[in-house]
């Protein structure tokens, strides 16, 4: 199992309906400057690829900006596998809103660049964009989230990527909100390019079923670990060892980020990444 932790650049943890994707000028630069620290930090762990927020990619910038980023990490062995936060709340994917030109322009820059920092994964998590507006109908909702994936996937497909559907608890999206509901979206959709993201934390404020991870088998696209109250794995009480055994029975062997709340994240990163090793070991 490859390991890494969310580098919280240009992402937003949690994510809730009114996050705001990374801007750009000055507030891009500042992240630009964080960077390097955060980079060697991951790599200096044992990470073995990077997870960056796709708001590091600047879609909706000039690719001049982007190309600042590109350069910082191309100075690590590591390769920007995989990307989340996806679509930022104000680019609506569900509602009366839907602006079609702009979510095109937008989801072709974010794959073309992913795809030049070796970018593999794109989770569709993006709790504000999908979320139903109140008194709109779910059945139309649900319509516009399978064009949204099929665009998605036209694009991805392009470049090789894969558009993992990642299930958020209610407290931050209305819809989509268990694995088994992300499931029931990539059958309907039917594209190889769209498949599901597990996410433990979510998950166990579900209150989802292991077994849920087990007949999501091949559909797994990718994994995201937190523990208790959003912090990092080893420091709580979810139960590792089944959650792992459960991929395995699954037979999931790709990668596991961690995706949490770091309150001191050189210390706490490392801690995350010797803890996955010694839970996926015992799991083989």
């Amino acid at each position: 199992m490859k390991l890494s932790c969310c580098a919280g650049l240009a992402s937003f943890v949690p994510q809730t309906v009114d996050a705001k994707q990374l801007g750009t000028g000055a507030a891009y630069r500042a992240k630009l400057e964080k960077a390097p620290a955060t980079l060697k930090t991951l790599s200096d762990a044992g990470c073995d690829f990077f997870e960056f927020g796709v708001g590091m990619l600047c879609p909706e910038s000039p690719k001049s900006l982007f190309e600042g980023f590109k350069e910082i990490v191309s100075d690590y062995a590591l390769r920007a596998e995989c990307f989340n936060s996806f679509i930022p709340a104000d680019l609506k994917v569900t509602g009366p809103d839907v602006d079609k030109a702009r979510l095109e322009s937008y989801l072709a820059n974010a794959t073309e660049r992913a795809t030049e920092l070796g970018g593999e994964v794109i989770v569709f998590g993006s709790g504000g964009a999908r979320s139903v507006p109140e008194g709109f109908s779910r059945k139309r909702a649900h319509g516009q989230i399978l064009e949204f994936l099929e665009l998605a996937a036209n694009y991805a497909g392009g470049q090789g990527l894969v558009i993992a559907i990642e299930p958020l608890n209610r407290s931050e999206t209305n819809i989509i909100n268990s694995i088994a509901e992300a499931v029931e979206f990539a059958d309907e959709l039917g594209r190889a390019e769209v498949q599901v993201l597990v996410d433990f934390y979510h998950q166990m404020l579900e209150g989802e079923a292991f077994e849920e991870i087990v007949r999501a088998g091949e559909r797994i696209a990718h994994v995201h670990v937190a523990d208790t109250d959003r912090l990092y794995p080893g420091s709580g009480k979810y139960d590792y060892q089944r959650f792992a055994s459960s991929l395995a029975d699954a037979g999931y062997t790709k990668r596991v980020s961690v995706e949490c709340n770091f309150r001191d994240f050189d210390k706490e990163v490392t801690e995350s990444i010797q803890f996955l090793q010694k839970v996926f070991n015992a799991a083989q």
